[in-house]
């Protein structure tokens, strides 16, 4: 009998081994199956947050084009020229392509009545169109630019941005006196413009292109010359900042067929570029306050004569301008007549002093004087040159002039006067040192 038990402690207690086991193994599996569970939950979630990611970009949801198409503009379509491949480039963009961007197209001319025919959604359609037959549609003997103006930067809103493609010439309708006339025109251009720029964020590419013309030429004072060269037209970009920096980067401009110059502009408001002092390109010595690194302590000058200087990094990536304007040092100005913007250079490689923000751009300044103030830097608003020198004021020998534009100041004088008025600052950017003994 003593055995008998002893024999059925023995099963009980195997029993339970056997069944702990189990449970064990149950624990581990279901442990196993739970951090698989949630490996594949973070797994999704990361992905997700990939996703989320990629959709937060914004994208283009229509690109409207506006294509003047008065007399003046017969010249360009008359054949394959540089002109007709341009738009049918950027109605064909690959971007656009890519993520089936909707775009519709107008031809636009007209006097006091603005006449705009629609040509559709489709490249290709637009395409066939683009030669004079085409053309011939609407008011052709009249182009009211201000109207043709007002109505792209109307449709410039949100995710839409706008094209407007014209030769940019006045129409003035014979005046006894032009320059008057063009300058009336001109403000009622920077009206429109102001108009637009109290409704919210717009910037303005303007670009200048070459093409081949084979038509007639209006002068101001009436009448019509035969012309066969090269004429410049122009190419206006309206919409977003952050659109237009991402669908026309100045590569993108810069690869068009008779690309000529480009300017962009922009409301600077609500611009905020970082920058920050660095232990870098130092003549004589200075320490970093414990605070503000842009506060520069215990400044000396360098005791071989050769003055103070000073650099400092800057993060200039959210700015749509070319790195040849970053870099030229006549774009910037000092406060203090003692000092001056020496060079500008572009960081390639990563500065482990600077954890706030990724710099793009190191710029140096130095003085042989005194060097203690509070000195600000400006990346001033320079109007490129090349706006300046297409002008022309005199159109009596057009045969010979493949390159300018008669009034052309008067309507880029008006654009840039409208992004001024409203720029309450009116430097690009501005960096702010305390430089103390």
């Amino acid at each position: 009998m003593k055995y008998f038990w002893r024999l059925c402690t023995i099963v009980i207690l195997f029993g339970l081994t056997i069944l702990s086991g189990c449970t064990g193994c149950n624990n581990r599996s279901e442990r196993l199956n739970e951090t698989k569970t949630k490996e594949k939950s973070n797994t999704e979630e990361q992905n997700t947050l990939n996703n989320d990611s990629d959709n937060s970009e914004r994208k283009i949801s229509k690109a409207v084009f506006f294509i003047e198409n008065s007399e003046s503009m017969f010249g360009y379509v008359s054949g394959f020229t540089e002109y007709v491949d341009v738009i049918s480039e950027l109605a064909e963009k690959p971007k656009f392509a890519e993520e089936k961007t909707q775009r519709e197209f107008y031809f636009i001319n007209g006097g006091d009545i603005l006449k705009v025919t629609p040509i559709g959604n489709n490249p290709a359609v637009l395409k066939k169109k683009l030669n004079t037959t085409g053309f011939n549609c609407g008011d052709k003997t009249k182009s009211n630019l201000n109207s043709m103006f007002q109505k792209a930067l109307e449709k410039a809103r949100k995710d839409t941005i706008s094209i407007l493609i014209s030769d940019a010439i006045y129409d003035l309708g014979k005046p006894n006196a032009p320059m008057n006339a063009l300058a009336t025109e001109g403000r009622e251009t920077r009206s429109r413009f102001i108009e637009r720029l109290g409704d919210g964020d717009l910037q303005t590419i303007m670009i200048k292109l070459y093409s081949h013309f084979d038509g007639n030429y209006f002068p101001v004072n009436g009448g019509r010359i035969p012309i066969k060269q090269t004429r410049p037209y122009y190419i206006w970009i309206f919409g977003e900042t952050e659109l237009l920096n991402r669908y026309f980067p100045e590569e993108y401009i810069k690869s068009l067929k008779g690309y000529a110059d480009m300017a962009r502009f922009i409301k600077f408001d609500e611009l905020n570029i970082p920058y920050q002092a660095v232990s870098q390109n130092i003549i004589g010595r200075f320490k970093f306050d414990k605070i503000s690194k842009n506060k520069l302590k215990d400044v000396k000058s360098d005791r071989n004569g050769q003055g103070f200087q000073f650099s400092f990094a800057t993060d200039f990536s959210s700015l749509p301008y070319s790195d040849s304007y970053f870099q030229t040092t006549n774009n910037y100005s000092c406060s203090d007549d003692n000092y001056a913007v020496t060079s500008v250079t572009k960081i390639k490689k990563k500065a482990y002093e600077i954890t706030s923000f990724i710099p793009t751009h190191m710029i140096t300044a130095s003085t042989q004087n005194n060097p203690y103030c509070e000195l600000n830097i400006s990346l001033k608003n320079v109007v490129p040159i090349w706006i300046v020198n297409t002008n022309s004021d005199d159109e009596s020998n057009i045969k010979s002039d493949t390159t300018q534009t008669f009034g052309f100041k008067f309507l880029t004088n008006a654009i840039s006067e409208a992004y001024s008025y409203k720029n309450k600052e009116k430097n690009i950017t501005n960096f702010t040192f305390e430089i103390i003994k």
